[in-house]
């Protein structure tokens, strides 16, 4: 198992909110910060997107993708600068909860049309954050025809046509599908701002160490199983993992099922004895100690203040 797939696997989209507009003249929309990350999508026609600066918008043509961090607040409009209205303004169709909403701006006036999506992505849990705070702030990828990206978009704009039973099921799992293909490409196409661990992936010892790792968290890994796993004697095994992966490999272990404790404290009722088990600890009395030592704080009350 690959870390990328490990933390995809376990981080979906879920409750993806969708709006699809058609617009026309003249006509600008700004989008507020969110948790998770912003798609935009062009079926037909041209747009421009920015954050902060008019001048660096990007030209969106049909069939472009533009993934923005949730934290960024951005403008979409005709034309750069464009004088835009906040989103919760603008007039809306449909049920509130549904998984798709159209947002007729203006398909009245005069001047070339646009139609174009937008969706909000949130995450289950908080694994990916690491992955996604790695991310420029705004991602336009210009699908080649026939590539598979190309071909996940084209099923997301026909989709948020009309609502349909299983809509918002299909609308988390298409937007699954789009992450990953975005992620392949951004992490390929910029490996030097790609996290540590993705480029150690790349190493053939140190790729089957981490891959080790995550198919089995709960082992008792010890350096010397682990270079094993790498085929290198502990001494350069322990230094290529440092000078790779940026910290020890024990630290790494401890470090990713910290963060699987995280994950099922916050999203289970499991109780201490099981997760400890879960994650090869002898006791709940040894997981709790060392869940205190990496989060200065015990399990139980982690949980209830998260749960909070």
């Amino acid at each position: 198992m690959d870390v990328l797939t490990d933390l995809l696997q376990r981080s979906h989209a879920r409750g993806a909110a969708f709006s699809r507009s058609t617009v026309r003249g003249d006509w600008g929309i700004s989008y507020p910060p969110s948790k998770g990350i912003a798609v935009h999508g062009v079926v037909e026609g041209e747009t421009y997107l920015w954050s902060d600066d008019p001048a660096q918008a990007r030209h969106v043509l049909a069939g472009d993708l533009v993934l923005v961090r949730g934290a960024v607040a951005h403008h979409q409009a005709h034309a750069p600068g464009a004088a835009c209205r906040p989103m919760d303004e603008v007039r809306a169709t449909g049920a509130p909860g549904a998984a798709t909403r159209k947002l007729w701006i203006d398909d009245r006036g005069d001047g070339p049309g646009a139609v174009f999506f937008c969706g909000a992505y949130q995450f289950d849990g908080d694994l990916a954050r690491p992955l996604l705070a790695k991310l420029p702030d705004v991602i336009h990828l210009r699908p080649a025809v026939g590539s598979g990206l190309r071909a996940t978009m084209e099923i997301l704009g026909a989709e948020l046509l009309a609502p349909e039973p299983g809509q918002q099921a299909l609308l988390d799992r298409l937007l699954d599908v789009a992450l990953v293909q975005v992620l392949r490409q951004q992490l390929a196409a910029d490996v030097e701002s790609a996290p540590a661990w993705f480029r150690a992936m790349n190493d053939p010892a140190i790729g089957a160490a981490l891959r080790a790792i995550h198919a089995e968290p709960q082992r008792q890994w010890t350096v010397a199983d682990l270079a094993a796993e790498a085929s290198l004697s502990r001494a350069t095994f322990a230094r290529r993992f440092h000078e790779l992966v940026g910290v020890a490999p024990l630290a790494y272990v401890t470090d990713w099922r910290m963060a699987l404790a995280r994950e099922q404290l916050r999203d289970t009722d499991a109780g201490l004895a099981g997760i400890a088990q879960s994650l090869g600890y002898a006791s709940e009395f040894s997981f709790a100690a060392a869940f205190k030592r990496h989060a200065g704080v015990a399990p139980g009350r982690w949980r209830a203040a998260v749960r909070s």
